[in-house]
């Protein structure tokens, strides 16, 4: 396996800033290449599967594609709201 200089010195920084071994760092990232490639090629199996009449146009791939990849936006935070004092009935 070869590296560049500059790769290698920006993985090692990397790997200690994780608290990791540059060993263990680097088979995670080969782990996460594997993965993904498996990822990619179960979705061209499926894509595959489609005739081709079913499958989404270049404008309807854009617009899932955008739709898909648009950062999600966290849920708005609960805020916390003191209960009501109850009212006492009158003649109680």
């Amino acid at each position: 396996m070869s590296i560049e200089r500059n790769e290698l010195a920006s993985a090692k920084r990397l790997a200690a800033h994780l608290g990791l071994s540059l060993s263990s760092f680097i088979t995670d990232a080969v782990r996460d290449r594997v993965r993904e490639e498996a990822r990619r090629e179960a979705a061209r199996k499926i894509v595959a599967s489609f005739a081709l009449e079913e499958r989404a146009s270049p404008a309807e791939a854009q617009a899932l594609f955008e739709a898909w990849s648009a950062p999600s936006v966290p849920p708005a935070r609960r805020v916390k709201v003191k209960p009501r004092a109850r009212r006492v009935a009158k003649g109680r």
